[in-house]
């Protein structure tokens, strides 16, 4: 072996030493952790491959068979209402089973269901609609409910959209992060969540190449119904056949992980074992008098309510650019794959960001973004007929154009800080609390916060379209604004407040761990 002088030595350890650095912050995963936090990546993968898919296809159907100006309508009255009933169905739930054959429960009803609307829903709606004469009719007969006529009138459409959103509310923000929170300790929280997003969201490149792909009439799957005419018909079985396949998989694994990883840990298997049998009506009165699991709330109303506020307009202004329902599809995919991108980057900054600046430094981004990049959208939309004046032909392309990118751009900016750093944040603050909080508090926070959000911000469009019903987002545009200004300014002094209070939570449970 050759003998190293001390100069030689110093610069071998050096460099072992900067290279190590270096791994830590690309990748800092250990060796003998991967086999806890690779089974966890493909799952969340699944699922939110799951998502992506039945996501790009609601909005394509309602957007373009029935109209944006009803999704506000949509998740106050249907969304929520579902919300509620699902804390109440999974809190009876939880007292006779243990969450992970709840898991088991849930998945395979909501892929049921999807395929369900592909395969008997969709393709027999003229029998299961009501007739459109006669919607036309109290349409006019009631024009201040007419939405609500409209929403009875393609009431399986409106089912779908709902179905969607509960997926990832229930699927991914609940039962994927409750397992998550169960099997991994704080410290490797700061490790493991950000790079969670990093797998689950570049599945995003997937599913957005995806649905192009099928949106197109060449796709592998059309040979396979040769008698069904409409194109459309054909896209959403053939999507469903992969969501199927998917939520196999995600079966298959969730399985894997109760019983190769949570198996053979002795306190974990305590923990799965254990039912918890408190009843709703006393987790409402843990959850009310938790000013903590306020203060998470205030986080998922704030992220909600911005997001309906915005998506409402913005949908509205690609519909007037796509007025097709494949167009649109196909725009809404590539959207997805520019998104998957962004998280990507997003995943590896999140990790570094949090473990070297902290929670605060990380939690706080999200809603910055949102009131910058969202504030400007609002303000290109109002002003929409003077963008050319204002850009004094720099930008050849036509005002509606331009208003699609910069809200394409807000979508991908506040998504990609969301699904990579906003909910690795927000999942860690749901570890040093108990049992019960990490289970039926979390799902009445995520659940309901998020339905709440989204409540608010639909009825201000909802409360508008009802008292002027023949007026259109153009019209409350200024207002929009206001409330989204707002809205962020509280999210903020959440953060705010929500940092102290982990931070001192962490201190007195486990000090040398993390920093908030």
């Amino acid at each position: 072996m050759q003998k190293l002088y001390p100069d030689q030595a110093n610069a071998t350890w050096l460099f072992k030493v900067r290279n190590s650095t270096f791994r830590h912050a690309i990748w800092p995963i250990k060796s003998s952790e991967l086999k806890k936090f690779m089974p966890m990546a493909i799952l969340m993968f699944t699922v939110l491959f799951n998502y992506n898919i039945v996501r790009g296809l609601k909005d394509s159907i309602v957007m373009t068979m029935v109209g944006p100006e009803v999704i506000s309508f949509i998740k106050l009255w249907a969304e929520m209402p579902a919300g509620v009933l699902f804390v109440i169905i999974y809190a009876k739930m939880c007292n006779r089973m243990s969450t992970e054959r709840a898991f088991r429960y849930i998945v395979t009803f909501f892929v049921s269901f999807f395929m369900l609307f592909a395969f008997v829903l969709f393709p027999m709606r003229e029998v299961f609609h009501p007739n459109p004469e006669i919607v036309q009719h109290y349409i006019e007969v009631l024009p201040n409910l007419k939405w609500f006529v409209t929403i009875w009138g393609k009431w399986s459409f409106v089912l779908f959209y709902v179905m969607v959103e509960l997926w990832p509310a229930i699927v991914c923000g609940l039962l994927f992060w409750q397992l998550a929170n169960k099997i991994t300790s704080t410290e490797e929280s700061t490790r493991f969540y950000p790079f969670f997003s990093f797998f689950g969201q570049a599945n995003l490149l997937i599913s957005g190449t995806v649905i192009v792909y099928f949106a197109s009439d060449s796709h592998c799957f059309a040979n396979f119904f040769n008698g069904i005419t409409n194109k459309t018909e054909i896209t959403i079985k053939s999507l469903m056949m992969l969501v199927g396949i998917s939520g196999a998989a995600c079966l298959g694994l969730h399985y894997f992980i109760e019983k190769n990883v949570m198996a053979k840990d002795k306190q974990l298997k305590i923990k799965t074992d254990n039912v918890l049998h408190l009843g709703l009506k006393d987790s409402a009165k843990i959850i009310l008098s938790s000013k903590y699991l306020w203060l998470i709330c205030v986080l998922m109303i704030s992220y909600a309510t911005a997001v309906n506020l915005i998506e409402g307009l913005w949908f509205s202004k690609v519909r007037e650019l796509y007025p097709e329902q494949a167009d649109f599809m196909a725009y809404m995919g590539r959207m997805m794959i520019w998104l998957g991108i962004f998280v990507l980057l997003c995943s590896l900054l999140g990790s570094t960001i949090i473990r070297r600046f902290g929670w605060f430094c990380g939690a706080i981004i999200t809603p910055v973004i949102t009131l910058i990049v969202g504030s400007m959208f609002f303000t290109f939309a109002e002003f929409q007929e003077s963008l050319p004046l204002i850009f004094m032909g720099l930008i050849t392309a036509s005002p509606l154009m331009i208003i699609v990118w910069v809200g394409a751009l807000q979508n991908i900016l506040l998504k990609g800080v969301k699904y990579s750093i906003f909910d690795a944040t927000k999942e860690m603050v749901y570890i040093p609390l108990n049992d019960e909080l990490k289970t039926k508090g979390k799902a009445a926070v995520d659940v309901i916060g998020t339905k709440i959000g989204k409540s608010l911000g639909a009825f201000v469009q909802f409360a508008t379209f009802t008292i002027f019903p023949g007026s259109g987002y153009n019209d409350i545009i200024i207002f929009l604004l206001l409330i989204l200004v707002a809205i962020c300014t509280c999210w903020i002094f959440g953060v705010a407040s929500l940092s102290r209070h982990y931070k001192k939570l962490l201190l007195s449970r486990e000090p040398q761990n993390v920093k908030a």
